[in-house]
């Protein structure tokens, strides 16, 4: 973080300097949570004495040199130059959490916003697919019931087309839940 200091009617001391960049050590973490590195971050202080009114201005600006970049801007008033420095950091504080929290709530947005285009695509995909697609007959050969029932057991499966080798129409055998089979003979 680079820091200049810039005084206006007022003589900026070595005191001074070093105090506000003590101050601006604390905003060190939320600059790294909003993802940007300390050298990418330029820091201007502004210290002002207006002789007529008596009053210390302190302004901060703090210039993000990143993609999509970005500046914050503070200021504060006080008879006290010290006070106002305090002031002015708590108010860049508070702007910093406000942007971590955009910044987070725009990486869960663009986040969303991915899933959902991942989503559509698959749904894509899935409607220039054919709803029903035909398939061969697994077993070409005639089978008995019986014979079919075991090569049911021995596939693991749960239902098997076949040819029925007594009537030559295609049957259906399936196991039920209860542990038997069923068969499904057409036209009955």
């Amino acid at each position: 973080m680079k820091v200049e200091h810039v005084g206006k009617n007022i003589d900026v001391t070595e005191f001074i300097k070093s105090y506000t960049e003590h101050k601006l050590e604390r905003l060190k973490p939320y600059i790294k949570d909003i993802d940007v590195a300390d050298d990418s971050v330029e820091v201007r202080v502004t210290y002002a004495f207006e002789k007529h009114r008596h009053r210390n201005r302190v302004d901060i600006d703090i210039y993000f040199k990143t993609p999509g970049g970005g500046v914050i801007h503070a200021w504060e008033e006080s008879n006290d130059l010290y006070s106002a420095i305090d002031f002015v950091i708590d108010e860049v504080e508070r702007q910093l959490v406000r942007l971590k929290a955009r910044r987070k709530e725009e990486r869960r947005r663009l986040a969303k916003l991915k899933e959902m285009e991942k989503r559509t695509v698959t749904v894509e995909e899935s409607i220039e697919r054919p709803l029903i697609v035909q398939e061969p007959m697994p077993l070409e050969k005639p089978l008995t019931v019986e014979d079919a029932r075991m090569l049911l057991e021995e596939m693991g499966a749960f239902f098997l087309p076949f040819r029925n080798a007594e009537t030559g129409e295609v049957n259906v055998i399936y196991r039920k839940k209860a542990g038997n089979y069923g068969l499904i003979i057409p036209g009955t």
